[in-house]
């Protein structure tokens, strides 16, 4: 599989691991801290007070994997509308599962009728990049996240609450819809192993293999043909096009071993609430079968059993052998590279919403080509595949949510010792471009157009900047992520190329309530 499919923490460790760039990259920000945006180990700039016309939520499967500023939770002043948040009781909760299953139920119908400008399959035959599939998915996320929207807010503006609500539906939409084969096959080894459990407690038509989504002549063929998981995705692909109800019950099944096993583990270990985290859609027979009780996850510790979503197989441990080469130099050397790239504007490949024409899934595709590309000329050389996957994913990782770890670390910074006035420790004004990364005289977040020429013009300002960023990134979010899930990448996590103790102490998570 292209290296690009498989980047394994930028592209999350959301709470992925051995699947495509963007699954991965859920998995590693969904244990680490959050779905996508970086609250709460980072404390998330305040939102913006306008709603993009092309409105694509963060990746919030705790992947995750991407962040916007679309959020805003005070009343539009120039119509008078309230915000949406002021019409929901106080005490009443919104159920986002029905939506979340509704879409990853038409994504398993737009798979099978194969739609060639909608594939959400990858079939490495040379006729499609991986990127196709993870447009697909976000396409799908937008839509039904509009439909949702209207139906549920009408015109009302968005507070954070509902915006926040937003997110955590597209994020999982895209999230499981990135990483359905991984899912499907592990749900028919569960379903043949359950088989007595199945057995047992089927009762009427068509029993409780249906209820998980499962076709029985899908798991036959799983079972018992050489190119299992090629006939068992023609057999649930001829019977998705016509069964709803069987859809249905399958995006429950894949959207529960999700929610359990890879987006809850490392959310609940680092004491961080989404909205809707629990699995409350499953009956206990459908538990039995999916969640085997002597391989379950102990939600309230997060400790995670050694068979985990991907199988045996998957292992990410790192050989003990493996000399321990410094990958933070080719990483720092790629995101100073998009750093002039994305202060160019360019629309034709753009690394930021620029106007209200950028989608953003082309901000996902333009980081994730971009990484692909700079990482060829390192192919030939010793750097193995892990390696390369490992520095992939961080290059995505940290370009996927520039703005919030430039906005979190300027305020930071800027209320640290190191960044204040009356501090004895005070970096001078003068020298915060090359030690700190950061522009001084307020220009932060403020003006845009200042902040870019400077990258363009002065090497040593986008240099330190792009260290910055990574060291953020590595921990606040892919640190704590490996931690949590018991995952090791190689070289490691840590931030051994920022020599300054206090810089590295505010790279640190801050893990505040979420509530």
């Amino acid at each position: 599989m292209p290296m690009s499919v498989q980047f394994s923490f930028g592209s999350i460790a959301f709470v992925a691991g051995a699947i495509s760039w963007i699954p991965s990259l859920v998995h590693a920000f969904s244990q680490a801290s959050h779905f996508g945006s970086i609250r709460p180990a980072l404390n998330l700039r305040p939102k913006a007070s306008t709603i993009p016309s092309s409105y694509f939520p963060a990746r919030r499967d705790a992947t995750s994997l991407i962040t916007s500023n679309i959020w805003n939770s005070r009343t539009d002043a120039s119509t008078g509308r309230k915000s949406a948040s002021e019409k929901l009781h106080p005490t009443q909760k919104r159920d986002l599962h029905p939506p979340t299953l509704h879409a990853i139920s038409q994504g398993l119908l737009i798979r099978a009728q194969n739609i060639s400008n909608m594939p959400l399959r990858f079939i490495e035959d040379g006729t499609m990049e991986p990127w196709e599939v993870t447009l697909t998915a976000g396409k799908i996320a937008q839509r039904c996240g509009e439909e949702f929207q209207k139906k549920t807010f009408g015109d009302s503006t968005l507070g954070e609450k509902e915006a926040e609500e937003m997110q955590v539906i597209s994020g999982r939409i895209v999230a499981v819809l990135t990483r359905l084969e991984e899912l499907e096959e592990e749900l028919l080894k569960r379903c043949s192993r359950g088989h007595d459990i199945i057995t047992q407690k089927s009762f009427g038509e068509p029993g409780l293999l249906f209820s998980l989504g499962v076709a029985e002549n899908e798991l036959k063929a799983w079972q018992t043909e050489e190119n299992s998981l090629d006939a068992a995705a023609a057999a649930i692909d001829a019977a998705c096009l016509f069964d709803e109800k069987l859809r249905d019950n399958r995006a429950r099944s894949l959207l529960a071993m999700f929610l359990y096993e890879l987006e809850g583990p490392g959310l609940r270990l680092n004491n961080v609430v989404l909205p809707c985290m629990d699995v409350d859609f499953l009956s206990k027979d459908e538990w039995d079968v999916l969640f085997v009780p002597n391989e379950r996850k102990e939600e309230k510790t997060g400790k995670i059993s050694v068979q985990d979503i991907h199988g045996s197989e998957a292992s990410p441990e790192v050989d003990e052998e493996q000399p321990n080469r410094p990958l933070h130099p080719i990483a720092i050397d790629a995101i100073e590279e998009a750093f002039r790239l994305r202060a160019q504007n360019l629309t034709t490949s753009p690394l930021r919403i620029i106007n209200s024409k950028t989608e953003w899934f082309e901000v996902q595709y333009n980081a994730v080509t971009f990484a692909d590309r700079f990482l060829r000329k390192y192919r030939s050389k010793s750097l193995s595949e892990e390696e390369l996957q490992t520095i992939g994913g961080r290059i995505v990782g940290v370009l996927m949510r520039l703005d919030d770890l430039e906005w979190e670390w300027n305020h930071r910074v800027c209320s640290s010792p190191l960044g204040q006035e009356e501090s004895a420790s005070m970096i001078p004004y003068e020298q915060w471009k090359t030690t700190l990364g950061l522009h001084p005289g307020g220009v932060e977040q403020v003006c845009v157009e200042t902040i870019d020429v400077a990258l363009l013009e002065e090497e040593d300002f986008a240099r330190a900047r792009a260290e910055k960023m990574l060291g953020l990134f590595l921990g606040c979010i892919e640190g704590p992520a490996l931690k949590a899930s018991g995952n090791r990448v190689p070289g490691g996590s840590e931030i051994d190329f920022i020599k300054c103790t206090a810089q590295r102490a505010l790279m640190e998570p801050k893990l505040d309530n979420p509530n």
